[in-house]
């Protein structure tokens, strides 16, 4: 199944509904955003009875897959990508060897979340960056999970995309406590949410293209099984001593050429230029769809220090 929450195109309550094509079955219409009824039908793995008539994606809005997710932390996975922010960062490609052993993760922002037609406030920054991500989300709580129990708490994976200030994070990640205010700005996720069956792979580590596009250009692209550490030792990871819980959002991480930061480290910034407002920037990845954001005027404000 794929699932989405959505309200018509004009206004009025949400709904969630089966992705099919270019249509939409209604299959529940909650009282509220219908995250918890979202996350069920996922976990039921049985395609519900529509409670209406099929619509056209033009008749709708999409919504993001989750109104609120509870948390969102973003792992380092691909170890390609990793290498190429090393090169970049600090002249070598030389993976540390504890990398290899720790699937880490960062916390991010839960609350500036946007979806699929969206435009995302873009900050004060001169590099501005997108991520090329799959996420999975939670339709299940779990404390000291192990790596074969972990794909039973996966209710389904959305495009994730968090949106980078590359000349914030320099200076920032230079003080030791890992990135903040270079990325709490805008997290999209969407277009809907996909069972596990919608992809390749095996539990706990899917396998699908991804690529990535910028006014219609091809950018970078991997596939999601290049990922070093499984989506079942991240949950195992992350639930070690602590509790995951539903609507808990994990993301992969960038995937290798999956960021302007590796492409134009690879090819120069003449080729592959920092986002700028108006540029329409297509996350793809075959199973789930393409997630579709607008960059935003740049703020009025002058940035500290100036």
């Amino acid at each position: 199944m794929r699932l989405v929450r959505y309200t018509p195109a004009g206004g009025g309550p949400v709904a969630i509904g089966l992705l099919r094509g270019q249509t939409v079955v209604p299959v529940a219409r909650p009282d509220g955003d219908g995250d918890a009824e979202l996350l069920a039908i996922a976990m039921s793995r049985t395609e519900p009875a529509a409670v209406g008539d099929a619509v056209g994606l033009d008749e709708v809005r999409l919504l993001t897959p989750l109104a609120r997710p509870t948390t969102i932390r973003d792992f380092l996975t691909f170890e390609q990508h990793y290498r190429n922010f090393l090169q970049r960062s600090r002249g070598t490609d030389e993976v540390p060897a504890e990398w290899f052993r720790t699937p880490v993760f960062y916390f991010t922002h839960p609350n500036n979340i946007y979806g699929d037609g969206d435009e995302v406030p873009r900050p004060d920054t001169d590099q501005l960056d997108y991520e090329l991500e799959v996420a999975a989300v939670l339709g299940a709580d779990g404390r000291d999970v192990t790596p074969e129990q972990a794909p039973d708490l996966i209710a389904g994976y959305t495009l994730f995309n968090d949106y980078s200030a590359r000349d914030i994070a320099g200076p920032e990640m230079s003080l030791g406590l890992g990135a903040s205010k270079c990325k709490d700005f805008a997290n999209v996720i969407g277009p809907c949410l996909a069972t596990p069956d919608e992809l390749e792979g095996t539990p706990g580590r899917p396998d699908t293209a991804l690529s990535a596009r910028v006014n219609g250009k091809p950018h970078g692209g991997d596939r999601l099984a290049s990922m070093h550490h499984s989506f079942a030792e991240m949950i195992a990871h992350a639930s070690t001593d602590s509790w995951v819980r539903a609507g808990d959002v994990l993301g992969s991480g960038t995937c290798a050429t999956g960021c302007l930061l590796e492409l134009s480290s690879l090819h120069g910034e003449d080729a592959f230029p920092w986002l700028e407002p108006g540029d329409v920037v297509e996350l793809e990845a075959a199973g789930i769809g393409t997630l579709t954001t607008t960059v935003g005027p740049r703020p009025a404000r002058v940035r500290r220090g100036e």
